[in-house]
């Protein structure tokens, strides 16, 4: 009995036990110790210690992450050891839905192949679009409850599916897209079943809000706000340089990174035999890069309106789930931003797609890419290996920003009353948690986007307000939202601000660099 189960589960097994020795050998090294990661951290405390979310914490997420994340802190504590458990167990779901889902298409081989893509790409990320700890616990929950709710589509679960849909959307926003397909669908069977699953997530992550008397005013005005962001002219410029605004000129990228994966593809076609392997394997390693997939998307779409009678209802299902779930990023998939966590619906769908002959070829392109890809993001793994420790938990960093953090994390603890307000511009709540310092609930980050929606008068009105004892200013690069440097090509006034108000104390750190400031008496 044992011995048949392995055989027909193997593939499950191996890459379940591989996902676990991923998380043990590089415990720690996810994510990104200046952008994001720590917010994921710092607003589920602040929430423990009475704070309210939307009314006294700003938040441009979904709320369903921050209250699970909050609820696990007080059982489990405030450590980065729970965060880091999150996310592995929801690593685990959804490494294990998407080789369920693709079993509906294709065989477990197959699969298998996709699987191995999605550790080497998003769960072996270096970066913070990561799955262990991600720039977002909503986007990672979000995926997890979406590919659970398709998968019990499929199998006529529609219940289940509707309650899993709507934790999604109550984990990340962008998912309400998929609800026009999942109520044709269903139909008119179990309405009443239906309606019910759906609205029961609402009520539980809204619930703690009515409790708390967040009052509606305050939902309403993290909406507008939203809203007021979503125009931003520095958002606009994240999107381009992420690539998830659609330019005529990144046309010559799409084609370019086609064809790069289509040589391999076609030489193992025509010439398959092992020996070819070595070969191949070489080719990729100089060619697979963040962008290598970044024309899937409208290769599916071109390739779904060729094939569209010759699907099963099933494939059109989940090929049309696939484009609407992944609207935000349809014209790019790379590797190093948000799309990463787009490949089960992206690679599920190119597999339904492609000619029957060409199938086995891109299992053994796609298995070849996703050891290229592991190689090179191991390296970059290991590259983090200066250590960040606290009481709060551990996480690891590279020498240029771990050096320099701990420095301003032994300058804090030796010099800064635990009741003192620390704020740290551009980015920095890594330093608030692990030293037990509380930030601005409002303006903890500064980023060129925040200082543009916001407006420096209302910024510097807040800090008038607050008046935090200490500010600190890094020297951390922001280009990605187009101004590179606080106080010199944007918030000019906030920084003048802070240098009438408060006097200079000290310098930390060398190429990466911290420029502590505190309030005139």
């Amino acid at each position: 009995m044992v011995k048949s189960f392995l055989k027909n589960n193997w593939q499950i097994l191996f890459f379940n036990i591989l996902i676990l020795l991923i998380f043990i050998l590089f415990y720690g090294k996810f994510g990104d110790v200046i952008v994001d990661s720590f917010r994921e951290a710092y607003i589920p405390k602040q929430m423990l210690a009475g704070q309210i979310l939307y009314k006294n914490i700003f938040n441009i997420y979904a709320p369903f992450s921050y209250i699970l994340n909050a609820v696990l802190f007080s059982f489990f504590g405030a450590k980065l050891s729970v965060l880091y458990c999150a996310g592995l167990a929801a690593t685990l779901g959804i490494a294990n839905l998407t080789f369920k889902i693709s079993e509906n298409f294709t065989d477990k081989n197959v699969s298998l192949a996709i699987v191995l893509f999605l550790i080497a790409g998003a769960i072996l990320s270096p970066n913070v679009f990561n799955f262990i700890f991600p720039y977002s616990y909503g986007m990672l929950y979000g995926l997890l409850f979406i590919l659970g709710s398709i998968y019990c589509a499929l199998e006529k679960k529609f219940p289940y599916a509707y309650f899993l849909y709507s934790f999604a959307v109550c984990s990340k926003y962008e998912f309400i897209l998929f609800l026009p397909l999942l109520l044709y669908i269903s139909g008119k069977k179990d309405i009443i079943k239906n309606a019910i699953a759906f609205i029961l997530p609402f009520v539980i992550t809204t619930l703690p809000f009515f409790i708390q008397q967040t009052g509606w005013n305050n939902i309403f005005a993290s909406f507008q706000i939203i809203l007021h962001m979503g125009s931003a002219k520095t958002l606009l410029w994240f999107y381009s340089v992420m690539g998830l605004v659609f330019r005529w000129e990144i046309i010559p990228i799409y084609i370019f990174n086609l064809v790069k994966i289509l040589i391999p593809i076609i030489l193992y076609k025509h010439f398959s035999y092992y020996r070819l392997l070595p070969v191949i394997l070489v080719y990729l390693y100089f060619t697979v890069t963040p962008e290598i997939i970044v024309f899937i998307f409208p290769l599916i779409l071109l390739l779904f309106a060729k094939k569209f009678y010759k699907l099963e209802f099933e494939e059109r299902v989940f090929i049309v789930s696939c484009l609407l779930i992944s609207m935000k990023v349809f014209f790019a998939l790379t590797l190093q931003a948000y799309g990463v966590y787009f490949i089960p619906f992206a690679l599920i769908s190119i597999f339904i797609l492609i000619p029957e002959q060409y199938k086995k070829s891109l299992v053994v392109v796609t298995v070849l890419s996703a050891l290229v890809l592991s190689v090179q993001n191991i390296q970059l793994l290991n590259k983090k290996n200066v250590k960040i420790q606290s009481a709060n938990g551990t996480v690891y960093a590279n020498a240029n920003y771990g050096d320099s953090i701990n420095k301003l994390n032994l300058y804090i603890k030796d010099n800064v009353s635990k009741n003192d307000r620390v704020v740290i511009y551009p980015e920095g709540l890594i330093t608030n948690f692990m030293t037990d310092r509380k930030s601005d609930n409002k303006f903890y980050s500064l980023i060129p986007l925040y200082v543009e929606t916001f407006g420096e008068d209302v910024i510097i009105q807040r800090l008038d307000i607050i008046k935090p004892e200490y500010i600190i200013i890094s020297n951390y690069d922001t280009s990605n939202y187009y101004y590179s440097s606080f106080g010199r090509d944007y918030a000019e006034r906030i920084y003048m601000y802070i240098n009438k108000n408060y006097d200079k104390q000290t310098k930390i750190g060398e190429n990466f660099m911290f420029v502590v400031f505190k309030r005139k008496n």
